[in-house]
């Protein structure tokens, strides 16, 4: 399945079965750290720098829409 070469004495033969027991174990899986799904629209990114900038201009900083007391908003406007 998973052997080094190395030579093959019984030093070896013990560690490369350590070694082959560690991989299967998952201690030398890489870590997914590159992101590249939105959690809030489902968008996907091919870079994780591009997740940042659509955080940042798609979700981040929507400004709250205030209500007047006739029920519109402030602005004047519905657009």
């Amino acid at each position: 399945m998973f052997f080094i070469a190395t030579n093959f004495n019984s030093l070896s033969i013990l560690y490369n079965v350590y070694l082959n027991f560690l991989i299967i174990l998952g201690f030398f899986k890489k870590k997914d750290d590159k992101n590249t799904k939105c959690k809030e629209c489902g968008l996907e990114l091919h870079e994780p720098e591009r997740l940042k900038r659509h955080l940042k201009k798609a979700h981040g900083n929507v400004p709250a829409k205030k209500l007047d007391a006739s029920g519109g908003t402030s602005d004047g406007g519905m657009w």
